[in-house]
């Protein structure tokens, strides 16, 4: 399987309680990266980090992410993602979705809340 776009950059995945200068959980992921603040802040719902997103990132559909929904309001400990790596910008895993089920392009789609960068930053 393959997302359906050439990735841009790459990142490392670290679970809850891991993060650098640690070695990552997973790493050097090959990834598709997009700004989306737009999309987050439509509806409004800046103010609830469960719906809360700056960025989407699609990633293979192999790879091990979590995110830390649990349904409702419920929260758990989520994925931190650093891109281009471990010396990059951190992002929050808000949510993931399985996307094109069953097809060659089938991957996941990854809401990420980008935390604060190092500037300046061309990692973004």
């Amino acid at each position: 399987m393959a997302i359906p776009v050439a990735p841009n950059t790459t990142c490392d995945i670290y679970r809850s309680g891991n993060a650098p200068p640690a070695a990552p959980d997973v790493a050097g992921v090959a990834c598709f990266l997009k700004s989306e603040w737009l999309g987050s802040n439509e509806a409004g719902d800046r103010g609830v980090p469960l719906y809360t997103w700056t960025h989407i990132m699609l990633i293979d559909v192999s790879v091990d992410i979590r995110d830390g929904y649990l349904g409702a309001n419920a929260f758990a400990a989520q994925d931190n993602v650093y891109i281009p790596d471990k010396n990059g910008t951190r992002f929050v895993v808000t949510f993931i979705e399985r996307v094109q089920r069953g097809t060659l392009q089938e991957h996941k789609r990854v809401f990420l809340d980008r935390q604060t960068p190092n500037w300046p930053s061309n990692d973004l």
